[in-house]
């Protein structure tokens, strides 16, 4: 329990705050901005670092095998759902499925974008797989089936925003929808999938660059207990000129981005630091020269140097603790009002402030904000403080 005298001096503490609210504010204002930017910062790097991870393993690969120069591609349309379409030869497929290390592998061929012409929808992407060895995208189907032939599953963003059902046709054929994904965060969610057993059934001048014994992607799933980076050396030994992604380095381009990004804020956190412990060393060394008589008398009938110190960091840390509680709001409200407008934050909602890591990272943000401000004030406390009563009872 907080001791009778403790109560006291933070009952003047506030009172003071009080008194000169108008000053304070503008520390109260600082300490939050600072906060604020801390609890961004913290959630957009989480909800990045979150968003990658999971949606490598959504996939349900361990390896992904592109192009060498297709790297970036493929990273943006698992990550970031944009449309891209690339090849290579089969027989990559071919010589890697049959590997002692690997449980399960299937390919897929990205076509035309549904925006090229080949029906009446926007923003999709066709992909052929195989169904007979597909298991990236059949363990997302809801309320399907099997492939037959003429037939198609559509992923979440098609199924909900673009009408597909009442327009079936692809490459002038209709189809039929026997299944739509659920929301999987990839670039499956824009993705029209048909069975690679019909891709004969296409004009060849409908699937631009595509030509019979082509792939796009390969998916590779280990056994377990085998060791990825030793199957992916074996990989490399019998085709070098493969572009190879692991679930860890899937978003290499945007995890070195974020890293790029997190030490834009670290610099603005450190310069925001500095200036919210000047903005408190101000107020405090105003505030220390308006009470330097005040001081002086309590010093005089009793009251020890702790004593003072503890009054006016009490108004510190009611000033800071102002302030925090200010920037955790403004905090999560930043990045819950932003996520729509970052592709890989679009799933953040109000999870962003109910989690135990945020509740820390809120904690961590705090407790800078207060820090940082009592650092401020401490300077000219002490000096006031160390003051003889009677010199500071004789200056105005």
């Amino acid at each position: 329990m907080l001791s009778k005298q403790t109560v006291a001096i933070t009952a003047i503490a506030w009172k003071n705050v009080v008194r000169k609210i108008f000053r304070n504010l503008v520390l109260v204002l600082a300490v939050s901005l600072l906060v604020a930017l801390l609890v961004f910062a913290l959630l957009f790097a989480k909800a990045v670092r979150e968003d990658i991870d999971a949606a490598a393993l959504r996939l349900g690969a361990d390896i992904v095998i592109v192009p060498p120069e297709a790297k970036s591609m493929a990273d943006e349309f698992i990550l970031e759902s944009l449309i891209k379409t690339f090849y290579m030869d089969d027989f990559v497929f071919d010589s890697l499925s049959d590997l002692p290390d690997i449980e399960a592998g299937t390919y897929q061929i990205y076509l035309h974008t549904l925006d090229s012409g080949c029906c009446s929808i926007d923003e999709g992407q066709v992909v052929a797989i195989d169904p007979d060895t597909d298991f990236v995208v059949s363990p997302w189907v809801r309320d399907g089936r099997g492939l037959e032939e003429g037939e198609i599953y559509i992923g979440s963003y098609v199924y909900e925003f673009l009408g597909l059902i009442s327009t079936a046709q692809l490459f002038g054929s209709g189809v039929e929808i026997v299944g739509h994904l659920e929301e999987t965060g990839t670039g499956m969610d824009r993705g029209i999938f048909m069975r690679m057993d019909d891709l004969n059934k296409i004009p060849k001048e409908a699937v631009g660059a595509y030509t019979p014994g082509k792939i796009s992607i390969i998916f590779l799933k280990v056994k377990e207990g085998a060791d990825v980076d030793q199957v992916v050396a074996k990989i490399r030994t019998i085709n070098p000129r493969i572009g190879i992604m692991t679930r860890g380095s899937i978003g290499a381009d945007v995890r070195n981005t974020l890293q790029d990004i997190i030490r834009v804020f670290i610099i603005t956190i450190s310069m925001s630091s500095l200036l919210a412990i000047l903005l408190a060393w101000s107020t405090f060394t105003a505030l220390a020269n308006e009470r330097q008589r005040e001081v002086g008398i309590l010093r005089a009938i009793g009251a020890r140097k702790h004593h003072i110190v503890q009054m006016f960091l009490s108004e510190g840390l009611v000033i800071s603790i102002m302030g925090g509680l200010l920037g955790l709001v403004l905090g999560h409200g930043l990045i819950r009002s932003l996520a729509g407008d970052f592709n890989l934050l679009t799933r953040l909602g109000t999870g962003s402030v109910l989690s135990l890591e945020n509740f820390l990272f809120s904690t961590i943000a705090l407790a800078a904000g207060i820090t940082v401000c009592l650092i401020g004030a401490l300077i000219p406390t002490l000096r006031l403080a160390g003051i003889e009563p009677l010199l500071a009872i004789k200056e105005e």
